[in-house]
């Protein structure tokens, strides 16, 4: 058989006529564009994350008696993932842990295939499929040294907070799973505001010294809203209550963590997108006994390990990170603002139009200004929007831009939201949480803040 070397086919496309020629080049072009910009994406992720390697965090301290502990888990495996080592450290110095689970994780349909041997699985194996994850979880955490009656399983549902957190806020609008058909726990409906007392009577029975959440910014929606419930919680507390420490994990964020696979001797590093966000970032060494421990826990969670154990044993480092946020302050009349992470997405990368750098409010008489900065001028085919969530329950919506528009073209968005929508009251003291995002409809987002919590200070 004859060779045919590269040069033949090159002399053979030379030959074909015009027309052929221009229809694969433009064939080729999408293909090739899109290889381009993945190839500079990575090139650049790693770039950052490299020269990252050399920059030193500050050491988070190893807790002590009387510190108490709550970690707040959105999907079983997430504690582990985020807060593993840290629990096992924690709990060989005799301090109390307490872990919460948000949801039992059962919304995972490949998952759900494999365990129930059928496709597509039924209500029920959604159901079983949580049940296996409950018992994976109290497995990893005996390896961590967490007694059964220090972990809570809360059962709301996995995919579903966000809807709880923006449409389904009161007990007389369920939230139904698509994947087990049901709408409530053993303790009352699938509702936001359910969610947040469970989460108070927990805080008021357990007094933590120091919270672990899911970052806001993380970009699966259960995990961004987990930070947001327990934030609401803690604002529901009474003045008098000893406020705790409140530190953020981050599980997904873009192509993180680098690099992908177990790597124990590695550090672990902030997401490269995060350098010009406004978390500060602490590292938390584990000893040797730890990160053993924390590789028992992982180990447990068969169920998850079996499709995506390269991403879940990247966690399994020398470190752990946590990160700690302020909270905006808005006098009347002066504006603060809170910093997004940027370009650590291949579609952020790629769509400098889609990626938010900063959110900002401002109170202007009986209106709130919110406002979108860009790190890229608006693009056709995006939609634009903000939200916001009060302290009194009331949510607002706001969509700044229609992908059925043409865009203006600008770098800056904003709407404005009367107080009295809010439930607010002018000069009055209140609490907001505020979210932009962006993306093709209001399901498919490319970028988002996650909701960042606000304080609305009258002048004296």
């Amino acid at each position: 058989m004859r060779h045919i070397h590269w040069r033949d086919t090159i002399h053979a496309v030379q030959s074909w006529p015009r027309w052929k020629r221009y229809v694969l080049i433009a064939t080729l072009s999408p293909a090739l564009l899109i290889g381009l910009i993945s190839l500079g994406f990575y090139a650049n992720l790693h770039l950052i994350a490299h020269a990252k390697s050399s920059v030193v965090l500050p050491v988070l301290p190893v807790p002590t008696n009387p510190q108490r502990l709550l970690v707040v888990a959105p999907h079983c495996d997430d504690e582990t993932l985020g807060a593993g080592g840290l629990i096992a450290q924690a709990r060989k110095k005799g301090v109390p842990v307490h872990v919460v689970f948000l949801t039992n994780g059962d919304a995972f349909p490949a998952a759900c295939a494999i365990v129930a041997r059928r496709v597509p699985p039924q209500a029920q194996d959604y159901v079983h499929l949580g049940e296996l994850r409950q018992k994976e979880a109290l497995a990893a955490l005996h390896q961590l040294g967490v007694e059964q009656k220090d972990i809570t399983f809360l059962g709301y549902p996995d995919q579903g907070l966000r809807a709880l957190w923006e449409t389904n806020w009161l007990p007389n609008k369920p939230f139904r799973s698509r994947f087990t058909q049901r709408n409530s726990t053993p303790r009352g409906p699938y509702c936001g505001q359910n969610v947040k007392k469970d989460l108070r009577a927990l805080l008021e029975r357990l007094r933590p010294t120091d919270i672990y959440v899911t970052h806001p910014a993380d970009d699966h929606a259960d995990h961004s809203m987990a930070a947001a419930f327990t934030e609401a919680a803690l604002t529901d507390l009474p003045p008098t209550s000893p406020q705790p420490q409140v530190h953020y994990y981050i599980v997904h964020r873009g192509d993180w963590p680098l690099p992908q696979g177990y790597s124990p001797q590695d550090p672990l590093l902030p997401p490269a997108g995060f350098a010009k966000a406004d978390t500060r970032w602490k590292t938390f060494p584990l000893d040797t006994e730890a990160q053993k421990a924390k590789t028992r826990a992982l180990n447990q969670y068969s169920s998850q390990l079996e499709l995506c154990s390269r991403q879940l044993r990247s966690f399994l480092r020398e470190n752990e990170i946590f990160g700690q946020l302020s909270i905006p302050q808005i006098p009347d009349h002066h504006r603060a603002k809170i910093r997004d992470a940027q370009g650590d997405d291949v579609v952020r990368f790629a769509n400098p139009g889609s990626d938010i750098t900063q959110l900002s409010a401002a109170v202007e008489g009986e209106l709130l200004k919110v406002t979108m900065e860009l790190r890229g001028t608006t693009n056709p085919g995006i939609r634009y929007g903000v939200r916001a969530r009060s302290s009194t329950g009331a949510f607002v919506a706001r969509t700044l831009h229609s992908p059925t528009l043409p865009p203006p073209s600008s770098r800056t968005l904003s709407c404005t939201i009367p107080l009295s929508q809010l439930g607010i009251e002018q000069h009055a003291e209140s609490t907001v949480w505020l979210s932009a995002d962006t993306g093709m409809t209001s399901r498919y987002i490319v970028d988002q803040t996650g909701y960042r919590e606000f304080h609305l200070r009258p002048t004296p």
